[in-house]
């Protein structure tokens, strides 16, 4: 019933197909193309002479043009996709499954240790996230660039440190929030009513709070990726670039910052500079992509949320039909029956239930005795 009310929902279905279709699309670019980027040439008039040079505007070089350094940005943000999106989806699942482990284990089985430590674990809400994940990244990403002109450590080596890092930031705060509504739904009556007849903590998670929890689960994880969107693009604007970042020349002769894996938040840190100048689109590009893909995973919050309540809302329609239905046959049964147990005549008991049968014989023979 959910899963028809969430293809039903519109809201839902475009924001999902907008982002698994962006991803889906970068992948298929790199397995057919191996990340190609198209690098474009100088304008020539019949003379010889320079018409036009890079970079080149969303006009003169359709869809997206170009950057300073002649890359075509629809495919930079094309091949960048799946490390944007791609990173952000691993880092909020890892958050939100540990989160989620540590969050209810502690609540359930170690709430007087949770209950000391939360003080700690909220001051995560008052730190800002970029700034401690500056803190850290900057050695790794920056410093060995800047010292020797080169990393000593591989791509890998510094994408896993940079999950880590990011995944380890949010843990404290999805924790704090598993925790805090996992204790509101232990304050619920009929989970009292479960502990009075003996219930195990394991079976009141299962058979009791997991149906009130699973929607608030979907809507803390979206809500986790949208997190790690911005903060990837707060360390952009930092230049705190994943996986690291070169030095190269651009088409004037100067020294720039250029993405390794040309994710989304390094192509906005790299050219912000240009926001004010006259190539506004290359820095400008990204953050509607940025802006877009956090707007269209809004839209599954937003339609899941209004399938969950219109699927709730027709199955209390449906249950309630269901009770009036089970009583209406109930009655007519008890109506039938004890005009059965006043004639003796069992032949119109034969579509009762076996228990029902049982019952008005019982009432016969009880009658014959006496």
């Amino acid at each position: 019933m959910m899963g028809k009310a969430l293809i039903k929902n519109a809201q839902f279905m475009i924001g999902s197909t907008f982002f698994f279709s962006v991803l889906a699309a970068s992948f298929f670019y790199t397995i057919f193309f191996q990340d190609h980027i198209p690098v474009a040439e100088l304008t020539y008039d019949q003379n010889g002479d320079i018409l036009a040079r890079p970079p080149y505007s969303p006009v003169e070089h359709p869809p997206f043009g170009t950057d300073n350094v002649s890359q075509d940005l629809f495919f930079l943000l094309l091949v960048g996709a799946k490390y944007t999106l791609g990173i952000a989806l691993v880092i909020a699942l890892a958050r939100f499954v540990l989160s989620f482990l540590l969050g209810v284990g502690m609540q359930l089985y170690a709430a007087p240790i949770l209950k000391k430590v939360k003080p700690l674990l909220e001051g995560f809400f008052y730190f800002p996230a970029p700034l401690l994940a500056y803190l850290i990244l900057s050695y790794v990403l920056m410093r060995d660039l800047f010292m020797d002109s080169d990393f000593s450590t591989t791509f890998t080596e510094r994408m896993v440190f940079e999950v880590i890092v990011l995944i380890m930031i949010g843990v404290p705060i999805t924790m704090t929030t598993i925790a805090r509504e996992v204790e509101l739904l232990q304050e619920k009556e009929f989970i009292t009513s479960a502990k009075v007849l003996g219930g195990s903590r394991f079976h009141m998670l299962m058979k009791h709070l997991m149906p009130y929890f699973k929607p608030q689960l979907f809507i803390i994880f979206i809500r986790e990726i949208i997190l790690v969107l911005l903060l990837l693009a707060h360390l952009g604007i930092l230049n705190i670039l994943f996986g690291g970042a070169a030095i190269e020349e651009d088409i004037f002769g100067n020294s720039v910052f250029v993405s390794l894996s040309n994710e989304w938040s390094g192509l906005i840190g790299n050219n912000l500079k240009f926001l004010f100048t006259t190539y506004y689109w290359i820095p400008l590009v990204p953050i509607i992509c940025f802006t877009v893909t956090i707007l269209a995973l809004k839209m599954m919050v937003q339609g899941f949320q209004e399938a969950s309540a219109h699927a709730s809302k027709k199955g209390m329609v449906v249950r309630k039909e269901k009770k009036s239905l089970e009583e209406y046959d109930q009655k007519k049964i008890d109506d039938r029956s004890f005009k059965a147990r006043k004639k003796g005549d069992f032949s119109l008991v034969r579509e009762f239930k076996m228990e029902d049968v049982d019952e008005v014989k019982g009432v016969h023979i009880w009658n014959k005795n006496n």
